[in-house]
């Protein structure tokens, strides 16, 4: 991990001096989580998973060249989870991943209003678990029940708004989808799903 920071580090720092804009970010989400599941017997249970209202946060760092061409990169903090409800037994998850994301997209150039899309690609470990039976309570990152590393895409669309020639804002529409199986039980696939808004601030580097 300190050596993906690094690398993408000295990256960001060689782009910047070709970019049109280079910016420092900060944002926050709010998100709705939940799990695709697939049992033991091959049946999709996504449906029984219900969805739970969490959130994240992030710093990031952005360019744009010529061609209107965008690539991001950014550090920040992910919650996900679901609840489920069998036989009259309650079950919920709560999941908090230290998250790593590097993309790139589009932005049509206009003088306020700019739309843009962008694909990034994650990698999150997993810094604290809790799985709560009933009213039970289990330590999932001591117990070691989920693996610690997901991966997957996010797509975000958004726009973005030129305060000044200094600062922006930017709202975006995110969709995640996990790519790994976070379950440690070999017969059982699981992986996060989000739906979300996010909203951030740009502070321009460059006159």
């Amino acid at each position: 991990m300190k050596r993906i920071i690094l690398a993408l580090t000295v990256t960001c720092i060689s782009l910047s001096s070709i970019a049109q804009e280079s910016s420092f970010t900060i944002e926050a989400s709010q998100l709705t989580s939940t799990f695709k599941f697939v049992d033991s017997d091959n049946n999709k249970l996504n449906s029984d998973y219900q969805s739970i209202f969490t959130g994240a946060y992030g710093i990031g760092y952005r360019n744009i060249f010529d061609n209107n061409i965008m690539l991001k990169a950014g550090l920040g903090k992910r919650n996900s989870g679901a609840n489920y409800v069998y036989d009259n037994t309650n079950y919920s998850w709560r999941l908090e991943y230290a998250e790593l994301k590097v993309g790139g997209g589009y932005r049509l150039e206009r003088r306020v209003f700019s739309p843009y899309a962008v694909i990034n690609a994650y990698y999150g470990h997993l810094l604290r678990g809790t799985q709560v039976l009933n009213n039970e309570e289990f330590n999932i990152t001591e117990s070691s029940i989920l693996e610690k590393s997901d991966f997957g895409l996010i797509g975000n669309i958004g726009v973005n708004f030129k305060i000044s020639s200094f600062i922006s804002a930017y709202a975006e529409g995110l969709y995640l989808f996990g790519l790994s199986n976070i379950e440690k039980d070999s017969g059982q696939t699981t992986a996060n799903r989000s739906l979300g808004i996010t909203l951030g601030l740009a502070f321009n580097l460059k006159e």
